[in-house]
């Protein structure tokens, strides 16, 4: 990719409205880490994004809002009652990515090592973007394909909405990489909610090792309505995965992924009960 130009906006409006004009030859740059992972020879007009705001984490309540624009280390430092989506962020590649690389950035192209799609998926997030007016995409929707395709038109990602957990709900995540700094070779995420001693559901999603981050929905079946036990979880881990495309990267076959996909749906159940059962409120 060449950058031929480079268009500064002052705010979302003004940053929406030279896209459209720009057409296919514009690419908004948040953090840019992602940039020479884009190899296409195509030229483009750069609109750099750190002049509009749309930074920082605050709860409304019921959801904890993160602008588009906010830096992974502020999300991994952040901590507050009823979140835990800085255990993604603390996971996400070293320090200096993570004080350069956006939430916006990790999700509006989503590369198969990102970190943040299944974990947005398993807190039934919803992405609000600014179109001809503001819209809302639940998580289900937004990462059913490419987000980079529904954003072509110009629209913009301004801010992310994760639910608080609430009484006896709880998060856990599993990543695998070969080193620290590494790209991520299976990442799952999973939200439980007890009922007393059962599950009353869950949601589990899982990402690198598959060709787009998905919900693992015959997993979360087969754990609907069961007891919270280790024999549930090891049952939902292996038998729910066994019909999944698994796809190794790196030094891994697709038969090694698969193994690895059980052990880290397991691993990240067992870091949700355990979460959920602290929380009675």
């Amino acid at each position: 990719m060449k950058i031929k130009a480079v268009r500064r906006p002052e705010t979302p409006e003004q940053a929406r409205d030279w896209a459209r004009e720009l057409g296919e030859q514009a690419l908004y740059v948040a953090g840019g880490t992602g940039l020479h992972f884009m190899t296409d020879p195509a030229e483009m007009v750069a609109i750099p994004l750190d002049r509009i705001g749309l930074r920082g984490v605050e709860c409304s309540g019921r959801h904890y809002r993160i602008g588009a624009l906010t830096p992974l280390a502020d999300v991994m430092n952040y901590r507050a009652e009823r979140w835990a989506f800085h255990e993604t962020g603390r996971r996400t590649a070293t320090h200096q990515i993570r004080n350069i690389s956006t939430v916006g950035g990790n999700i509006c192209r989503v590369f198969p090592w990102c970190d943040l799609p299944v974990a947005l998926l398993a807190l039934e997030a919803t992405m609000v973007l600014l179109g001809d007016d503001g819209y809302a995409v639940p998580a289900d929707d937004y990462f059913a394909s490419q987000p980079a395709r529904r954003l072509a038109n110009g629209d913009l990602l301004l801010a992310v909405d994760v639910p608080v957990l609430e009484a006896h709900m709880g998060f856990g995540y599993r990543k695998e990489v070969i080193c620290h700094s590494g790209f991520s070779l299976m990442t799952v995420a999973a939200r439980l909610r007890l009922e007393g001693d059962r599950i009353r559901d869950a949601r589990v999603a899982a990402g690198a090792a598959l060709p787009f981050p998905a919900r693992l929905k015959q997993v979360e079946a087969l754990l609907a309505d069961q007891p919270a036990t280790p024999d549930t979880f090891a049952r939902a881990a292996t038998e729910g995965v066994r019909e999944v495309a698994w796809k190794g990267r790196e030094d891994w076959s697709d038969a090694y992924a698969a193994h690895a996909a059980a052990i880290a749906v397991r691993d990240a159940l067992d870091r949700a009960l355990t979460f959920a059962r602290r929380r009675d409120w």
